[in-house]
């Protein structure tokens, strides 16, 4: 057989062959591939990890340092009733979690456990906040210590510091049935904020910590003053010297 008919037949089997994969090999493709998405328990696509990092929204444990929790407290209301606070700080300045599940526990002065409560909380990106638990019943027995922590993972995000509001002054009036009353200034020139929690922290000479307190602001517009107020049922056990306030949204 002469060369010129076997590459005669060779060029119609390649014919062929492109026919054979323009037929089914193309609509096969196209019915049976599944373009990546952030949701399919694969690592692929741009992703940096199975199911985050690139182009989604959910960040990969390597992109984030987790909150740390600084200190947490519990100051009775009422008796019977406590109030508890943790002091979180999240070093990721853009990064934050809108529902991360935590743990309060509080324990007598035998280091027995008298209660624990649950719930979520939303970590801000880049700063300290507080996480508030409140009418905690402990019935007849008084908390010692208080312990905080987070109890499970975090659907981390990019996210950005609140930062504009500022407390100007404060006015702490302490005999009686204290309250503080604060000014707050939003520096923003753009933007109005709503949903925004303030916590107010109450320090003694020694920096220890004597009470704490939160209210929720009204929305405040770009460059506007709000007056916003705090009260306590019962006298302080100690003179308070210094007052810290922190501001917190909802991550909405």
């Amino acid at each position: 057989m002469s060369s010129w008919s076997m590459r005669r037949r060779f060029g119609y089997f390649l014919i062929f062959l492109a026919g054979l994969v323009l037929l089914v090999g193309v609509p096969s493709f196209f019915t049976f591939y599944r373009a990546p998405t952030c949701s399919d328990g694969k690592m692929n696509g741009a992703e940096t990890g199975i199911d985050c990092g690139g182009n989604c929204a959910k960040l990969c444990p390597a992109d984030y340092a987790a909150p740390r929790v600084l200190w947490s407290y519990s100051v009775r209301v009422l008796p019977g009733v406590y109030n508890a606070l943790a002091y979180v700080q999240n070093p990721n300045t853009s990064v934050e979690a809108a529902s991360v599940p935590y743990l309060f526990k509080l324990y007598d002065k035998d280091g027995l456990l008298i209660v624990q409560k649950t719930g979520r909380a939303y970590v801000p990106a880049g700063q300290r906040f507080a996480v508030f638990e409140g009418g905690i019943a402990t019935g007849e027995r008084v908390p010692a210590r208080t312990t905080f922590e987070f109890t499970g993972d975090a659907d981390w995000r990019q996210g950005s510091m609140l930062s504009k509001l500022r407390a100007e002054n404060t006015d702490l009036i302490q005999t009686g049935s204290p309250r503080a009353q604060v000014q707050v200034r939003n520096e923003s020139v753009d933007r109005t904020y709503s949903d925004v929690t303030a916590y107010i922290i109450l320090y003694d000479a020694s920096d220890n910590r004597v009470s704490f307190s939160k209210t929720v602001l009204d929305p405040i517009k770009p460059g506007d003053r709000q007056m916003i107020n705090f009260t306590w049922p019962e006298p302080f056990a100690t003179s308070v010297v210094r007052t810290e306030v922190l501001f917190v949204g909802t991550g909405k």
